[in-house]
């Protein structure tokens, strides 16, 4: 059955040595290198994108709570910041109403404890207002500081009172703890000095 001589085999068999194995090696092994780039590259651009996302649902929920403050402290029925009551704003920042910081001192948003309900403020309804703590790792706070320091004349009257700027900063976090700050200037002049 079997035609081929053993001489024939044995020219043959020494003509391989292992080119064929070698190549095809070779060619696992760069295919293998070009698939673990891909997968790498892939992680990496699923990172960014959580990333982006995280960043943009922490600045999104300082700003809603930013919104908020503005509408809450400065709507027009009634003024709940007394500007000329020294008292309402501290360095300690009690209830989230902070004194101006003293020139080249840190700033207040940067020195406060955004963790500390005492001295930051949160949503005026939070029942209603609060964002879902799947979305947040903490919900979004604020404080309100004292841009300028109006100069009061006591008993002055019949003038218009002085305007008082006030510097809003809310602070939101993401789901991996990724913070945004955003500020808005807010000015107002009482009605009565």
């Amino acid at each position: 059955m079997n035609a081929m001589p053993r001489r024939a085999l044995q020219r043959i068999a020494p003509g391989q040595a292992g080119v064929v194995l070698i190549t095809g090696l070779i060619f696992m092994l760069i295919l293998t290198l070009i698939a673990l780039a891909l997968l790498l590259g892939g992680t990496l651009e699923e990172r960014m994108a959580a990333n982006a996302r995280n960043r943009q649902i922490a600045l999104q929920a300082a700003e809603a709570v930013l919104r908020d403050a503005e509408v809450s402290l400065f709507s027009t029925a009634m003024l709940p910041l007394d500007p000329f009551t020294p008292s309402g704003f501290t360095a300690a920042c009690a209830s989230g109403f902070c004194v101006r910081a003293a020139t080249g001192a840190t700033p207040k948003w940067k020195s406060v404890d955004w963790t500390s309900t005492s001295a930051t403020r949160g949503f005026a309804n939070p029942t209603t207002s609060n964002l879902s703590t799947s979305l947040v790792a903490s919900q979004p706070r604020y404080i309100v500081e004292v841009a300028n320091t109006p100069i009061i004349s006591p008993g002055a009257g019949g003038g218009l009172c002085p305007t008082v700027v006030y510097r809003i900063t809310a602070r939101g976090v993401g789901q991996d703890s990724s913070e945004a700050f955003v500020q808005s200037l807010y000015s107002a002049r009482p009605a009565k000095c």
